[in-house]
């Protein structure tokens, strides 16, 4: 299976849909009004190994926007609690076997609209891929 078909995002996204936040857990970018989001981020963390199979930190930010500040505050500091003891993010595909879920940076606030305040906080997720060639 090439990193191509790897389905992390997808199954992240609706491992956190799941838990009934105050919106529908989209990606990449934050939908209009209430929303929150899953982005990706670059990353250069990779471990290669003699077989063919790597380590990859997969990065990512979760983004809150909401009319009311706390509600976007609470909910992402409910995601980052979350995900900081989830066991596990299963692939559908066998593509990855997830390891640990790590915060690089707690939630924070990245401004306000007119009429949203906008949270955010980093993650990265450490994936083994397999070399199944």
């Amino acid at each position: 299976m090439s990193a191509e078909n790897m389905d992390f995002l997808e199954n992240l996204v609706n491992t956190l849909d799941s838990q009934g936040y105050y919106a529908k857990v989209v990606s990449p970018v934050l939908a209009s009004g209430n929303s929150i989001a899953v982005m990706t981020m670059p990353s250069n963390d990779y471990d290669h190994y003699f077989d063919g199979s790597y380590r990859q930190g997969f990065a990512f930010q979760v983004l809150t926007k909401h009319e009311h500040q706390l509600t976007a505050y609470h909910a992402l500091l409910s995601i980052t609690n979350f995900l900081k003891k989830v066991p596990d993010i299963a692939s559908n595909n066998g593509s990855y076997q997830f390891e640990e879920m790590k915060i690089s940076t707690s939630p924070n606030g990245l401004g306000k609209d007119d009429k949203h305040h906008l949270f955010a906080a980093q993650f990265s997720a450490a994936l083994f891929i397999e070399n199944k060639e």
